[in-house]
């Protein structure tokens, strides 16, 4: 999903934006699941799903989705930035806003699936 919205986020950008910004979002996805991949087998997550290896993967996952999400809200912001400052001055301030509302949705969203990945891996309730 992540690379999927990375690509489409790439498109119309220039050579040397989608290598910089293109790279860094490669490289911090092959760093999420290199990661996450040595951290199951460390902890035996392959072998048996208990409670500890649950928690162990998911002070892996969380905090690296978390990074991800931000990665990709800087780029959406990039984006809307760049367009903005290309119209003139009363449409600059209305993609202004409108960058400003889709930061609030993602970040409200971002928040409920959070929880959501959070509570795969931290069960709260015995």
């Amino acid at each position: 999903m992540f690379v999927i919205i990375g690509s489409c986020l790439l498109i119309g950008t220039t050579r040397r934006e989608k290598k910089w910004i293109g790279g860094t979002g490669g490289l911090l996805a092959v760093i999420f699941i290199v990661g996450s991949q040595i951290v199951k087998l460390q902890s035996g997550f392959f072998d048996s799903r208990t409670r500890e290896s649950l928690e162990l993967v998911g002070q892996w996952v969380l905090p690296c989705f978390f990074v991800l999400g931000l990665y990709i809200l800087g780029m959406i912001n990039y984006r809307m930035f760049k367009a903005a400052f290309q119209k003139t001055s009363w449409q600059r301030w209305g993609m202004i806003g409108l960058d400003i509302l889709v930061s609030f949705l993602y970040i409200w969203a971002g928040g409920f699936v959070i929880f959501v990945i959070a509570f795969m891996y931290f069960p709260f309730a015995p």
